[in-house]
């Protein structure tokens, strides 16, 4: 069988990526200031993307988001009224790529901590979208390189007299409850089949996972906010919308993985 010459190769990935990037990309932006809003969708739309989604809030963008399919990427403002740019940020990162847009230099820093995929700071030429956007489609490039090498690990939960399979992105923490360990997301618990904390931990290896005290195992991307309590302690928010306490071992490692001090 004859081999595929270097020169058809090569020309086999560049039509690859050529469609990866005439590809119109469906983006959602956000901004409660409306003069702001309108250029940066006539923007996005000049550079041939298609906009799925306007909003003046932030409030608004997140529940858009929980009940319609997801877009390619946001374009979202730092400073707006019910869910700012920063929150999105730290709940969506690890799904899709998010593009912070500000008058205030000032946020760039917390931005990249939480890996913003670009921030655009206004006013912003036509270029420099242009440039967002290739960083965009990089960030979903890697993103559909690796979902394809490894899909997303998944666990059997009890439903009913049947079984459906939990992905382990959407889910906060484990805990051990009435002789059982549960999953908890944002939307409900589920029973699974283990019956200890050291059972899951075993069975995810390859999951972040942090112990925080003899019931509650979470993942680091589940917490949602900590306070400091006394003797080395943390109470710890996560995404069911409960505290829980850490134990010093656990408020240390998780101190480590969030880079806390």
């Amino acid at each position: 069988m004859k081999r595929p010459s270097r020169r058809t190769v090569c020309s086999m990935q560049e039509k690859r990526m050529t469609q990866q990037d005439s590809r119109s990309l469906k983006i959602a932006i956000a901004d409660d200031e409306s003069l702001s809003l309108l250029r940066l969708g006539r923007c996005l739309e000049k550079s041939g993307c298609t906009v799925v989604g306007k909003f003046a809030d932030g409030a608004t963008l997140v529940d858009w988001l929980q009940g319609h399919d997801q877009p390619d990427a946001l374009f979202i403002d730092v400073k707006m009224p019910g869910a700012s740019g920063l929150d999105i940020l730290a709940e969506y990162s690890t799904r899709l790529p998010i593009v912070l847009v500000t008058s205030g230099a000032e946020f760039a820093v917390p931005a990249f901590d939480f890996e913003a995929t670009d921030f655009l700071l206004k006013p912003f030429s036509q270029e420099r979208i242009e440039k967002a956007l290739e960083r965009v489609r990089k960030q979903l490039g890697v993103a559909q390189a690796a979902s394809l090498a490894q899909p997303a690990p998944r666990i059997p939960v009890l439903a009913g007299t049947g079984t459906l399979l939990l992905e382990v992105a959407k889910i906060s923490h484990f805990k051990l409850e009435r002789a059982a360990v549960w999953a908890c997301t944002a939307s409900g618990e589920f029973q699974t089949r283990w019956r200890s904390l050291n059972q899951v931990l075993e069975a995810l290896p390859g999951v972040r996972l942090i112990r925080l005290n003899r019931t509650v195992v979470a993942r680091p991307e589940g917490v949602r906010g900590l306070r400091v309590l006394r003797y080395g302690k943390r109470m710890i928010l996560l995404a069911d919308g409960r505290e829980y306490i850490a134990t010093r071992m656990g408020t240390r490692e998780l101190n480590r993985i969030l880079g806390l001090q």
